[in-house]
């Protein structure tokens, strides 16, 4: 017999229709959530017999709550006028209480049989084993398995361990990893589950391991050593071993590789299992510890382990899965009703399934109330926001005990790259950072650490392209921003080991958004050996030779150099970075012999300038005017949007204004056809429209025949648009009606919530 607690309204609503369906040979459909919230299946032939049916999973306030409700729907009921009513419950009923029941709904509507309780349905299940056996929910968290499982668990596995993953059940939502990691136990024996910290490893293996156990597999859980199951394995008896983050137990903070014979016990372990048909075996390890140990072990790398592995990703999950699992978790939760509310309020269970960083593990968190008991229900919307902003916590254990130091210095490496790079370049910066933090911090290296970190994060932190590396997920960067701001000498590691001004620059982006005083003090001790670093990179040659009469150029401008530099020597307040605005100036005007300014970064070199704090800036006013003066003076051969930016600096002469009404005049004749030409969209023609407006306004110029030009293309390019967007209407709308249908059925399912309180 089952109570149905280990369902949630949702997962008994699919019950409910799977047996009615089995047992009166009908189909019935899921309701459209509207003014009649609370109808949720129905059955409508064309012949016009209209059969409704609700779904009342009232497990906490039980009949008195399940009578009080239908008291205040009963009239919706008549309302709806339907040929057939049934009430599907989960609640036990006494014949007394159907007829209650009846009475209130109205016995020209409800029948006696059309009332089905919590004893009806135990009745349909026994005689429809197949919808029992679909619904794993039902019997697998049940008490008598969980009796049964009990009964097969060894003294190495605790009935507070067997009771969590029973708990846990509820809440579980089963992807394609489920079925492929069985098979993998069915075919080879041995399962091991990875991947990234928080995506759902031991859940999964935990329902691995329960299935098992009810099929009367003896467990024997591994909490410390291998050597411990060896002398617990019994050859004929069927047994599934259970090891829960096996690498970690051997990867513990820095350590680089097995000691003695530790690989050689897990895979002759591993063996032994194999060769066993009545034996089971599943592990679970986070993906970037595997790719370690494989990268450490040459037994490991030779023992093919990749057809036992079965690798967890959060784009496994659908966007149902997602929601499924955030449903499941809120109404499985202690979460108070005021908490509850907060997620359903303006759909914001929409937010966060469908946010980026959506993962099992946040989803645990936000729904546990000992952890946001703190938080006030009017905040708790924020609290979940700025934990999906930020969920660094979940990387954070691993980088700071399971990684060696070389691929925590790998990560600080991506990071000063903004998250990715070539390869062949990613090692060259590897190269010089591990450099300078091993000898400052006196750990070991050696020529294949590139290689070792690399191989130990893929698949964890970093994924592999064809030709680059990047990070895993954008919450790695979040963790390394977290782990820079923290530890500023990570930061001074990162300026001292610049390769590229690419990553100054980067850096000193990051300096700027942090407005950390720390980071400007750290910066402070080093600062001879930063200095020769941004020295080295900021004269680095642009101009690279591509062929025997061709030249390119790679990297920032030295316009963009000097800016950056300002910028970052204002923000530390260092004497010593002044005399690197002198050399990259002096640098710049090398280079304006050669080439006209780059007008974009010309102007961000007078930004800097004019917005620096520091007083020692204002030295460089002899900059502002050769910068103002080169800007002007190529001003002739610019576009509309450059010339309109030009004409905005600051406090302009009548010499000047006359120079670029002279350069208005050239771009008139000889410039604005071509550009209006080139426009592709309206937005495109009124981003032209809006600059000559400006540049009119500021140098008095009449260009009523050019905006005349650009109105009229304009108004063509919109006529295109509209028959474009007509013709797309079709398409569009089946996308949304698609959407809508997918909310809808979201909505509806969230919607239970609000119910049996």
């Amino acid at each position: 017999m089952y109570d149905f607690h280990q369902l949630s309204p949702h997962d008994f609503e699919l019950l409910a229709r799977d047996l009615l369906q089995a047992s009166r040979g009908i189909e019935f459909e899921s309701f459209k959530l509207g003014k009649d919230m609370g109808i949720d299946l129905r059955h409508a032939p064309r012949a016009g017999i209209k059969t409704i049916v609700q779904c009342k999973h009232y497990l906490r306030t039980g009949f008195e709550g399940l009578l009080r409700d239908l008291k205040a729907e009963a009239e919706k009921v008549t309302r709806l006028k339907p040929c057939r009513y049934v009430l599907v419950t989960s609640v036990p009923l006494s014949p007394q209480d159907k007829e209650k029941i009846i009475n209130v709904i109205g016995a020209d509507v409800l029948t006696t049989e059309d009332v089905i309780g919590a004893e009806q349905l135990n009745n349909l299940l026994s005689l429809h084993k197949d919808v029992e056996g679909n619904h794993y929910k039902l019997w697998l968290a049940s008490r008598a398995v969980l009796d049964r499982v009990l009964n097969n668990a060894t003294l190495t596995v605790s009935e507070f361990h067997v009771q969590k993953v029973h708990n846990d059940i509820r809440r579980y939502v089963q992807n394609n990893s489920f079925p492929t990691a069985l098979q993998i136990l069915h075919n080879e024996r041995v399962v091991i589950v990875t991947g990234a910290p928080g995506v759902g490893k031991t859940t999964l293996a935990n329902m691995l391991l329960y299935e098992h156990l009810e099929k009367g597999y003896q467990a024997v859980v591994i909490e410390k050593d291998l050597r411990d199951a060896k002398d617990l394995f019994r050859v004929g008896q069927p047994q599934i071993f259970y090891f829960d983050d096996f690498m970690g137990a051997t990867f513990l903070g820095d350590r680089v590789a097995f000691s003695a014979g530790e690989d050689r016990v897990i895979l002759n372990f591993i063996a032994m299992v194999k060769a066993s048909p009545e034996s089971r075996f599943i592990l679970t390890t986070r993906e970037h510890i595997l790719s370690h140990a494989l990268a450490q072990s040459e037994r490991m790398r030779q023992a093919d382990l990749d057809e036992n592995r079965v690798i967890l990703k959060i784009d496994d999950y659908s966007e149902k899965q997602r929601a499924e699992i955030l449903y499941n978790h809120v109404y499985f939760s202690e979460l108070p009703h005021e908490y509850q509310d907060q997620i359903l309020q303006d759909k914001f269970y929409l937010a966060i399934i469908r946010h980026k960083k959506f993962n099992p593990r946040l989803i645990e968190w936000l729904s546990t109330f000992r952890r946001v008991k703190k938080i006030e229900p009017d905040r708790y919307r924020e609290f979940i926001t700025n934990l999906l902003n930020d969920p660094s916590e979940i990387w954070r254990h691993a980088y700071h005990k399971e990684i060696t130091d070389a691929a925590r210095t790998f990560l600080l490496m991506l990071f000063s790259l903004a998250g990715k790079a070539p390869t062949t370049y990613a090692e060259q910066a590897f190269v010089r950072l591990n450099t300078v933090r091993g000898i400052r911090y006196g750990y070991p290296r050696a020529p294949e650490d590139f290689r070792s970190a690399f191989h130990e994060l893929a698949g964890s932190f970093v994924t592999p392209g064809e030709h680059h590396i990047e990070v895993l997920d954008p919450s790695v960067l979040d963790l390394m921003n977290s782990v820079v701001r923290e530890t500023p000498e990570n930061f001074v590691d990162l300026l001292i080991g610049c390769i590229n001004f690419d990553q100054f620059f980067n850096l000193c982006r990051f300096l700027k958004n942090s407005a950390q005083f720390s980071l400007a003090t750290a910066v402070a001790t080093q600062s001879g050996s930063i200095y020769e670093a941004i020295k080295a990179c900021m004269l680095v040659p642009r101009k690279i030779q591509l062929g025997a009469n061709v030249v390119g150029f790679r990297g920032l401008t030295f316009e963009c150099r000097l800016a950056t530099v300002i910028s970052f020597t204002d923000a530390t307040r260092n004497e010593k970075f002044i005399t690197l605005i002198a050399l990259l100036f002096e640098r710049l005007n090398e280079e304006w012999k050669h080439q006209d300014v780059n007008i974009t970064d010309g102007l961000s070199i007078l930004n800097s300038l004019q917005s620096a704090k520091w007083l020692q800036i204002d030295q460089f006013n002899e900059i502002s005017t050769a910068v103002r003066s080169e800007l002007i003076a190529c001003a002739k051969n610019c576009s509309s949007n450059d010339l309109r930016n030009i004409l905005e600096i600051e406090n302009m002469d009548e010499e000047e204004l006359e120079h670029l009404r002279s350069a208005v005049e050239q771009y008139l004749v000889h410039q604005f056809k071509v550009e209006l030409s080139e426009c592709k969209t309206s937005s495109d023609v009124h981003a032209l429209i809006d600059d000559l407006e400006t540049i009119q306004h500021r140098t008095g110029f009449a260009m009523e025949t050019q905006l005349w030009d650009a109105n009229q293309a304009m108004d063509e390019m919109n006529e295109r648009e509209e028959a474009y967007a007509d013709h797309m209407q079709d398409e569009w709308k089946e996308r949304r009606w698609d959407q809508r249908h997918s909310d809808e059925s979201l909505d509806k399912m969230f919607s239970s919530l609000k119910r049996d309180r």
